[in-house]
């Protein structure tokens, strides 16, 4: 192998090491906003009853007329359609956004693992989709506030741990999606705007392995890391699965599986400690995964296999709620798919899901550790649902409070009427990666805050 200096790229983007401060400060405003009698019927304001039953309350929209007359109506979004192939609305702050925004480069996270198209940039130079995971000693922490908190953290991002791509990908490449839905999205690269995808990506969220899919093109993997062993292992894990370990100069240990459909094995040829490509042309799956440790028992269990989309469900008996993630699977027939589940769906999964989980675990940026759970189906159950709250003010053992004192609705009027006659354009947009698109909370002439605060303060002192 070809040596090259060990490079481990962990240092922050230098645009977002600086810590976010709001230089200016905004004016109040100088009139307010009047009130003005409803539009019309805005759908059902009632709350649901505790013996409401709904079969899925996710099967149908709330309301499907027009918005009302007094709100304007803009058809085209002044963000271009980047690379998406599909006519149908697209949902805005969705996990894959970074795939058609900007240059198409800025990562996108499926959680744990984050994804970027490198675009030709360093290190590697690729024209493939980066894969990133993000430990605890790669974080960077602001200073420590009483009681052991920190003022702020940042995970590191650009770093190409391994790059999924294939021979002929170069400057003419175009990254494009499709089926775009709440949980996923397919990627797919292309050698040029005429020709089929080189490699496609079913990205979804919580997804156990990176999955790329080949259809006769040349596999190639790269790293800006550096590879420091690569090796195969002697026993397939399934039939027509190969198996590989790439261990990297920082340490981390990664898993690669092949599942082929047709033709030829994957068989990699390692060029130098930066790069392996395939000798044959490949048909099937290439999946990537992150070992934490002692864990690739459960990784061969869950190999050759991927998820491509996710139904949601639910129903509500009461104060009792369910909801259903069930998993589009495909892929080998032998095994159990692996998705990686947040605190927040462990903690409430039916006694059926906990069974499916395993030992498999893997640091979020933000969101916690996430836990590999081997099934199709996730079931989770809320037994205390707020389900009496509507427009008054709320408490979770004293239910709405339906009835203010005078004194405390002059409150809110005046509060509510202060916020809403702001300059929302001034305040949101601004040359800042981490106000904007924020309001920011405003102060009256006494400087106390108009917060809900303030509110609940008079709320609480109500009949």
């Amino acid at each position: 192998m070809e040596e090259y200096p060990h490079t481990t790229v962990t240092s922050l983007d230098e645009r977002e090491s600086a810590i976010p401060q709001l230089t200016r400060s905004i004016d109040s405003p100088k009139t307010l906003l009047q009130t003005k009698a409803s539009p019309g019927n805005m759908g059902h304001s009632q709350a649901c009853s505790p013996s409401d039953i709904f079969a899925d309350i996710f099967a149908d929209p709330i309301a499907t007329n027009a918005p009302p007359s007094n709100i304007k109506i803009q058809n085209e979004h002044p963000v271009p359609r980047k690379g998406v192939a599909s006519h149908t609305p697209i949902h805005t702050n969705k996990f894959y956004v970074n795939f058609f925004l900007g240059d198409q480069t800025a990562p996108a996270y499926a959680h744990p693992y984050s994804l970027h198209w490198v675009g030709g940039k360093a290190p590697t130079g690729s024209y493939g989709l980066a894969i990133s995971h993000v430990e605890d000693n790669q974080r960077v922490y602001g200073e420590q506030k009483t009681g052991g908190a920190v003022a702020w953290y940042l995970n590191p991002v650009g770093i190409q741990s391994l790059v999924l791509g294939a021979k002929g990908l170069s400057r003419d490449t175009i990254l494009s999606l499709d089926n775009l839905t709440s949980f996923s999205a397919h990627v797919h690269l292309r050698k040029d705007s005429k020709t089929s995808p080189a490699v496609s990506f079913p990205v979804v969220q919580g997804m156990g392995f990176v999955t790329g899919l080949y259809s006769g093109t040349l596999p190639t993997i790269q790293t800006g890391v550096c590879f420091k062993t690569v090796t195969r292992a002697t026993k397939d894990p399934k039939p027509d699965v190969a198996k590989f370990k790439f261990v990297l100069e920082d340490g981390r240990t990664w898993v690669i599986y092949a599942h082929k459909t047709k033709g030829y094995q994957l068989d990699l040829q390692v060029v130098n400690n930066r790069y392996a490509e395939a000798k044959n042309p490949f048909y099937g799956s290439i999946q990537v995964s992150k070992d934490p440790g002692n864990r690739e028992a459960i990784l061969d269990e869950a190999s050759g296999i991927y998820a491509t989309g996710v139904k949601l469900k639910g129903m509500v008996s009461g104060t009792k709620g369910t909801y259903s993630f069930e998993f589009d699977r495909t892929g080998h027939t032998q095994g159990q798919l692996l998705m990686f589940a947040l605190p927040h769906h462990t903690s409430s999964f039916d006694d059926l899901t906990k069974k499916a989980m395993t030992t498999v675990r893997l640091r979020t940026t933000t969101k916690g550790m996430a836990t590999g759970v081997l099934c199709n189906k996730w079931t989770m159950v809320e037994n205390r649902l707020p389900v009496r709250m509507n427009f008054a003010p709320f408490d979770l053992d004293k239910g709405p409070v339906s009835m203010l004192s005078e004194e405390a609705k002059k409150v809110i009027r005046i509060v509510a009427q202060k916020e809403i006659s702001q300059n929302m354009t001034e305040q949101a947009v601004l040359d800042s990666m981490y106000f904007s698109g924020k309001v920011c909370v405003r102060r009256g002439d006494s400087g106390r805050a108009l917060s809900m605060l303030t509110v609940c303060r008079h709320w609480e002192n109500s009949p």
